[in-house]
């Protein structure tokens, strides 16, 4: 029988990000964003190996739910909390089926709220959330394993240190869990605090908050929710996946009939605070691990008719590469990470959307 206290013995003392158990395989962790497998030939897992590792994680109160929705849709999340050394260790879990063999994966979550210095964020991150009175919403964006987890969980640390606010959170699942804030603060996680998305959007506007922390856009039902809680005075937090800040925004109308996207832009127009995309890449200096090149959008009143008009929208991505008010794209952030000697430039434009521009980027910031 595989333990599930070897298993976190193994996340821990390899300072894995993920654990991966997959039916007639090894153990795999990703190590500073690398797979490694581990164990011989006698460590291949079981389907009911990992049988054993779901029922292990799962609350008695989460059982019925969360195997049933295993059955129904072929996977399910849900978040896992040991203490392991005296010390509490915390887990999103996925258990998922594929080519009908049972699978799960871990995702370790820092028990500490980490800090935008901590998650190496450049300046513009904690720039933004330097005002706690203001109203809007901040779209945190980027691919799966980005980081937009923890740079939420920054985001409402930071707030939550530095004014009194009652913030209210919807999460599939609750991740960060906050233990110290100078306010009220409620995390309502999806099969255990409310039925589904839609009924939490409903209800959270009669539980007067302050800040609103959406953890994913899903659709066209949590964009109008996120909207209509800026529109009422309040801060909104939320990610989406998302390579670009520009496919950001493509994306967002895309949950809509074409019917409706000049009104949507309109909102947002007037609604949206800023749209900040990253990706994580290795940082060469070992202290480090990984490190966010990022790409981040200002709405400001100078730039919201890139965001109004429907002609301007595809100059978005041209007004970031400008650079005012903080905003950067993800080269000049990648061009930032080669001259402080984390990344060198074939890798730096392994990881670029556009590598011609990176390379000349490259050349102006040496030449300057």
């Amino acid at each position: 029988m595989v333990k599930l206290e070897s298993l976190i013995a193994a996340g821990e003392k390899y300072e894995a990000s993920d654990l991966h158990l997959t039916t007639g395989q090894h153990l795999r962790l990703r190590i500073k964003g690398d797979l490694k497998a581990l164990g011989g030939e006698g460590a291949i897992l079981t389907e009911e190996n990992i049988t054993q590792i779901m029922e292990q994680t799962l609350h008695e109160r989460q059982k019925q739910r969360c195997r049933q929705l295993l059955h129904d849709n072929g996977s399910v999340d849900y978040s896992y909390e040991v203490v392991f050394n005296g010390k509490p260790v915390r887990y999103r879990v996925q258990v998922y089926y594929s080519m009908g063999k049972l699978s799960v994966a871990m995702r370790r979550i820092r028990y500490e709220i980490p800090t935008f210095e901590q998650l190496h964020l450049p300046p513009i991150y904690k720039a933004v959330m330097e005002n706690p009175e203001q109203k809007g919403i901040i779209i945190v964006g980027g691919e799966t394993g980005s980081g937009k987890s923890s740079t939420l969980a920054a985001m409402i640390g930071y707030i939550g240190k530095h004014s009194e606010k009652h913030f209210v959170t919807i999460e599939d699942p609750v991740e960060y869990v906050f233990r110290e804030v100078k306010g009220l603060l409620h995390q309502r996680e999806l099969g255990i605090d409310f039925p589904n998305y839609a009924e939490a959007l409903r209800a959270v506007l009669r539980e007067d908050p302050d800040v609103i922390m959406i953890g994913e856009m899903r659709d066209a039902d949590t964009v109008h929710a996120a909207i209509k809680a800026a529109e009422t005075g309040h801060l909104v937090l939320t990610s989406l996946h998302t390579a670009t800040a520009a496919w950001t925004f493509s994306r967002i109308l895309n949950f809509f009939k074409e019917a409706e996207h000049d009104a949507v832009r309109l909102n947002l127009s007037y609604n949206l605070l800023a749209i900040m995309n990253q990706m994580l890449v290795p940082s060469e200096q070992e202290t480090v691990g990984l490190i966010p090149a990022t790409e981040v959008f200002i709405n400001t009143p100078a730039v919201r008719q890139y965001l109004k008009d429907k002609e301007k929208e595809s100059q978005l991505a041209d007004v970031i590469k400008e650079g005012h008010d903080g905003m950067h794209s993800f080269n000049m952030s990648l061009a930032r990470l080669i001259s402080e000697g984390h990344i060198g430039v074939t890798q730096a434009k392994s990881y670029s959307h556009n590598p011609q521009e990176l390379e000349m980027l490259i050349k102006v910031t040496k030449t300057k």
